[in-house]
């Protein structure tokens, strides 16, 4: 179970009643199940992102609901008459539309990134040390600055050799260069509630991809139930794509799916999803969006995101 969901459960069980998020940090701070020298500014925010994403892919399976909007309860008080019936009373829990989830977004001057290439492949370990020695902060993107470069988790949906492609629409994406065109990621702003105590090395880079993945596309966390549900996400390079202004820095991240999984259904604005069998293959790269292609461009070897030629990268990196 996810860190955060345990220490909610564990709260909720001993307090028997409904809290925010914070609330509930509050209280394991003080019963000492998370240590004084963990907290952070965000962790409540990160809490309440992983309560309200476990309500949304598991619904009625998850072991909490919402009595009021901002409070968490769990399940398993549901029938206990012993309690208040104000707080057994689940409000509808309706699917958030997570690329409107704003807020300050991971983020570094474009001269921090000087020494690479644009639209070349960049060794994760290069961005990974720039991370940690605080070249990056938080910031805004409605009210970005000229020269600010956006993380940008971009998450290949992978089942074996296959990579998961679909038609972006209007509500994903509507620069004209993007839209109607076929795209082989989930991309996600790395916003700040996602650098949480059990990902320092990363910032959240591949938790928040994999998470906004799993709610685009509905599938449920249940890699503890089942050893097969999936193998998490793995970050494979970096991109520093050429735009306007700083541009965007994409973390190429690929995902292999449960083997279960087959997506289906019509899903918020994704369109005519397909399995792509060979990503080599492909004859019309014009048909796919601006971040798709330099991806496709960048897997010169192999199966998408697994055989990049290490040259080229080890390259960028002693620029």
């Amino acid at each position: 179970m996810d860190a955060y969901l345990e220490i909610a459960r564990t709260v909720l069980r001993s307090e028997r009643r409904p809290l925010t998020p914070r609330a509930i940090l509050t209280i394991a701070y003080k019963s000492g199940i998370v240590s004084h020298q963990l907290h952070g500014k965000t962790q409540h925010k990160t809490l309440g992102a992983r309560l309200s994403e476990d309500l949304v892919q598991r619904n009625d399976r998850s072991m909490f609901f919402r009595p009021e909007p901002g409070k968490f309860f769990l399940r398993e008080f549901l029938t206990d008459t012993s309690l208040p019936e104000e707080y057994r009373h689940p409000v509808p829990t309706r699917r958030r539309f997570r690329d409107l989830v704003m807020g300050a977004a991971l983020a570094v001057d474009d001269d921090a990134l000087a020494r690479f290439a644009r639209d070349k492949p960049i060794d994760p370990r290069a961005i990974l040390d720039l991370l940690q020695s605080d070249k990056c902060r938080y910031e805004d993107p409605r009210h970005r600055s000229g020269n600010s470069v956006f993380f940008r988790a971009f998450v290949c949906v992978q089942r074996g050799p296959q990579v998961l492609t679909y038609r972006l629409g209007r509500y994903r994406e509507d620069r004209d260069a993007f839209m109607h065109k076929r795209c082989i990621g989930f991309a996600t702003l790395v916003h700040d509630f996602e650098h949480t105590l059990f990902n320092q090395g990363d910032f959240g880079i591949v938790d928040s991809g994999v998470h906004a993945t799993k709610v685009d596309l509905d599938i449920p966390d249940v890699a503890e139930e089942n050893a097969e549900a999936g193998k998490g996400g793995s970050l494979s390079h970096f991109i520093w794509v050429s735009e306007q202004g700083g541009g965007d820095l994409l973390a190429v991240i690929c995902y292999e799916c449960p083997t279960w999984f087959e997506p289906t259904k019509r899903r918020l604005a994704l369109n005519d999803i397909r399995w792509l069998d060979d990503p080599s293959s492909i004859n019309d790269m014009d048909d796919f969006d601006p971040w798709s292609q330099r991806v496709l461009l960048s897997a010169v070897e192999g199966p998408l995101c697994r055989g990049r030629r290490r040259a080229e990268a080890d390259e960028a990196y002693s620029r």
